[in-house]
C-alpha cells in the first residue's frame, strides 16, 4: 500500500469510535473533554492502576488521570472493559518505547507515545472517505 503524509492542524479531527483490539468501545460520554466524549483507558504505572481520559481531538494532548503523572513517566494502558493491552508493536521514533494503539472504524488507527510529555503521534487511514466522515466534526469537514 502506498503511504501519503498529510499534516492536520491540532484539534481538527475528532476521534469518535476508538476501540481496543477486541472491539470494546473506549469512548466515554460520561467524561467529556472539549465538549465531546473522551477516550477512556485503564492506566498502570508504578504498581498502581486508575483511569485516564484522553481528549478525543487528534493532536490535542489534554487528559484527565486518576493517578498523578509526571513528565517522563512511561505509562501502560489497557482496555477498561476487557483489560487487553493497548500497547502496539510500533515504537516511538523519539523515545523508543511501544506506542499506544487505538483501533478506528473502517480499519484506521491512532498511535501515541506513552511517555508523558512526548507528543509523537500518528494516524493511519485505510478508507479515506469513510474515515474522514467518521473523524471530522460536521462543521469542520473539508469539502472534497
Amino acid at each position: 500500500m502506498e503511504e501519503i503524509k498529510v499534516k492536520v492542524p491540532p484539534g481538527r479531527l475528532l476521534v469518535k469510535g476508538a476501540r481496543c483490539p477486541n472491539g470494546c468501545s473506549l469512548m466515554a460520554p460520561e467524561h467529556p473533554l472539549s465538549g465531546k466524549p473522551s477516550i477512556k483507558a485503564l492506566l498502570r504505572i508504578r504498581g498502581r492502576a486508575g483511569f485516564i481520559y484522553f481528549n478525543p481531538y487528534y493532536g490535542i494532548f489534554e487528559y484527565d488521570s486518576e493517578l498523578l503523572l509526571k513528565p517522563g513517566d512511561v505509562v501502560e494502558v489497557f482496555c477498561p472493559k476487557c483489560e487487553t493491552s493497548l500497547m502496539g508493536n510500533e515504537r516511538c521514533h523519539i523515545c523508543g518505547v511501544p506506542m499506544i494503539t487505538l483501533q478506528l472504524p473502517k480499519g484506521g488507527e491512532v498511535r501515541a507515545c506513552p511517555v508523558v510529555g512526548c507528543h509523537n503521534h500518528a494516524l493511519t487511514i485505510v478508507d479515506l472517505d469513510a474515515q474522514l466522515a467518521e473523524l471530522y466534526d460536521e462543521e469542520r469537514r473539508p469539502k472534497m
